[in-house]
């Protein structure tokens, strides 16, 4: 077994004439948990699409828990057959900033769809673990409530509770803080806080500083498409290395 869940090498994503990603290389340890930050435009949500695919690279390579999905071989990406793709991508778990959750289901209904549908689980197990993620999340009495009739605060926790029902190796987190009001972000962070206490691995993109500071075993800054600079949080934040860091950090905190 690999020591690292994701191990991007020399990423490319292109959109038309923008390039996205500029040969990114980043590697997450199993139990790690690492915090992107940057300006809006670096790339950021790009990375973490490029490593669930929801978003197909155009070099490099991506491997995910030991296997590779997709690299450059003889400068054309070649990607695992979509059947072992599938697999692959379930063993990682995105949380979106706007939620993505059924409204037409329960929360109940939303965390347990995708281990009995996809993963073809059985019932009676997956719906356990799904009340056990519920009480997890802080939400075991709106097991049966449906989305709209929650806060923002409380769907993306069920948002998270979903992600963590497949059991992924893995969470991605794309600023799942950034839709929501200021008074009630802290109640996502103290979820996200517990579960990097637990040692989940994750990579974390936020706007939230002082969080990526506290919770990160490492950050590393992006801008124009590229990792500017990685390292301890006390290093980033503490003494950085690189003008546009210094720059970014000036303006954000």
């Amino acid at each position: 077994m690999t020591d690292y869940i994701v191990e991007l090498d020399r990423v490319h994503k292109r959109y038309g004439e923008v390039e996205a990603l500029r040969g990114v290389t980043l590697r997450v340890r199993r139990g790690e948990q690492v915090a992107i930050i940057g300006s809006s435009g670096s790339g950021k949500s790009t990375l973490l699409r490029c490593i669930n695919h929801l978003e197909s690279i155009d070099g490099g390579s991506v491997g995910i828990d030991g296997m590779i999905l997709a690299e450059t071989v003889a400068g054309r990406v070649r990607y695992r057959r979509e059947a072992e793709i599938r697999r692959l991508i379930m063993r990682t778990a995105m949380v979106f900033q706007h939620f993505n959750l059924f409204g037409h289901l329960t929360c109940l209904e939303n965390v347990t769809i995708a281990p009995i549908r996809i993963k073809r689980e059985n019932p009676a197990e997956v719906r356990d673990r799904a009340l056990e993620l519920l009480r997890l999340v802080g939400l075991s009495g709106k097991a049966n409530a449906y989305p709209g009739e929650l806060s923002g605060g409380q769907k993306q926790r069920v948002a998270i509770a979903r992600a963590l029902a497949i059991r992924p190796s893995i969470l991605l987190f794309d600023e799942p803080t950034s839709a929501l009001d200021p008074e009630i972000t802290g109640e996502v962070l103290k979820v996200i806080r517990q579960l990097a206490a637990q040692g989940h691995s994750m990579v974390l993109v936020t706007h939230e500083m002082g969080f990526a500071r506290e919770v990160a075993d490492r950050v590393a800054f992006m801008d124009d498409g590229m990792i500017v600079e990685e390292g301890r949080p006390a290093n980033i934040f503490g003494h950085p290395k690189s003008e546009r860091l210094r720059l970014f950090l000036q303006a954000v905190l």
